[in-house]
């Protein structure tokens, strides 16, 4: 299917069906906004994560006493998504299950991924529907990389993440993007602002923060101001990674409604930690708001 072209104003984006990633956002002075996915570095642009977030333990699931194999972050970001709706500035894409998904997850779902754009930013919805008989359970996230520097004569370490909330940073340690083992506390300045710097990743891999008080940030230019305000009120967890060893121009903001396997665990997908357990017929609906500033 050809890549969609939505427009709001002076936004505009690119959506690709496959995986359903937005590939392109272009608003104010037209720069580029998300990651270019070079594949020297990072091939993608804004994965979709569903139906866990993370590495599983054993690289499997447990579901009603059977162990089903699972990859790490599920199989939604390798798939090909159907128009469900679509106008100038927004379209639905949804994916539903078949014989290869229900070989890794037994159960009947759609997916939808729904992008709407803004004056000077756009939303992403995540909107999970149980069709099957019997209560599902399923983590679902977004993986949104963001070029950095976004300014002309800027470099990697001008950019801060700032909260709006002061927060112990607390985070919880995945070496090498695998399970949670332990965790350690980040000296946040003045308990809000994390400087972006590169050998942060390659010492940590991804950040994973649970237990923050803030559902937002601003990810800045320290000395114009100029960047963009990220937004995940129903998310519950926020992972924060770019690609160690590579010195990468961009940053993922990673808004969760789930984890990755830990190290002590049952294996079974309903204890997970904020894992959904969605009754039959019912549907979900969180996902992720951002603004240029």
């Amino acid at each position: 299917m050809d890549n969609i072209h939505l427009q709001c104003g002076v936004t505009q984006a690119i959506v690709r069906p496959f995986g359903a990633q937005l590939i392109s956002l272009k608003a104010q002075d037209g720069r580029e906004v998300i990651w270019q996915g070079d594949p020297s570095v990072w091939a993608d642009h804004t994965p979709i994560l569903f139906p866990v977030c993370g590495k599983p333990k054993n690289d499997e699931v447990i579901i009603d006493g059977v162990t089903y194999p699972m990859a790490k972050h599920g199989f939604a970001r390798k798939v090909e998504y159907a128009i469900d709706k679509i106008g100038d500035d927004f379209v639905d894409l949804v994916f539903t299950d078949n014989e290869e998904t229900r070989a890794q997850y037994p159960f009947a779902f759609a997916l939808h991924v729904i992008y709407s754009l803004k004056e000077n930013g756009f939303s992403c919805t995540f909107l999970v529907e149980n069709r099957s008989d019997r209560t599902m359970p399923f983590c679902v996230g977004g993986h949104p990389a963001f070029i950095v520097p976004m300014e002309d004569g800027a470099t990697y370490t001008d950019y801060q993440l700032v909260f709006p909330c002061k927060e112990e940073g607390k985070n919880l340690l995945c070496p090498g993007g695998t399970l949670i083992d332990g965790h350690e506390y980040l000296d946040l300045i003045d308990g809000r602002i994390l400087p972006l710097e590169h050998n942060l990743f390659d010492s940590h891999d991804a950040l994973l923060f649970s237990e923050f008080r803030s559902r937002s940030v601003d990810l800045v230019n320290k000395n114009s101001g100029h960047g963009l305000r990220f937004s995940y009120p129903k998310m519950e967890v926020l992972a924060i990674w770019s690609m160690p060893h590579k010195n990468a121009d961009y940053v993922c903001l990673e808004p969760w409604h789930g984890m990755p396997g830990q190290v002590i665990e049952s294996g079974k997908f309903e204890d997970k930690p904020f894992a959904t357990l969605l009754p039959p017929g019912k549907s979900f609906q969180c996902g992720y708001d951002v603004e240029l500033i």
